[in-house]
């Protein structure tokens, strides 16, 4: 596994940066298998507890309050959560109108301008294209 500066946050912020992740998986009322896997995988790398843990998955049903939560992130975790929310968000190959809307108002609340949420996507296609080099490599 990657190097990961996650588990290197205060548990109180790695429970908001997956209440972001939840936001974002929920904006288009549609959340396909990609990004569920995406979303646990990312619970893991909080080392949080199995019940906090379980309270973030109820979040995924539950409509959380954005703007009041961005209040309340330190500017680094937001945009440890941009990052991943940016990855969650390809991870069914698509970027809808609200996903979008709801990156860069994300990006916007740690300082940042749609060209970085862009810069943020290419990276992330950029990854799954070299992923799928390590595939073809393998003939898989």
């Amino acid at each position: 596994m990657l190097h990961d500066i996650l588990p290197d946050i205060a548990p109180d912020e790695r429970f908001r940066y997956a209440q972001l992740l939840s936001c974002l998986a929920q904006v288009d009322s549609s959340i396909t298998r990609a990004e569920l896997s995406f979303f646990e995988q990312r619970l893991g790398a909080t080392l949080l507890s199995p019940e906090r843990r379980q309270q973030l998955r109820e979040c995924l049903t539950e409509p959380l309050d954005l703007d009041l939560l961005l209040s309340q992130m330190q500017p680094k975790t937001i945009k440890l959560g941009l990052r991943d929310a940016c990855l969650m968000t390809l991870a069914d190959r698509d970027v809808d109108d609200k996903e979008r809307v709801l990156l860069e108002k994300v990006g916007k609340a740690a300082g940042l301008t749609p060209t970085h949420v862009d810069r943020l996507l290419r990276w992330v296609i950029e990854g799954y294209h070299w992923m799928q080099k390590g595939y073809s490599e393998l003939e898989i």
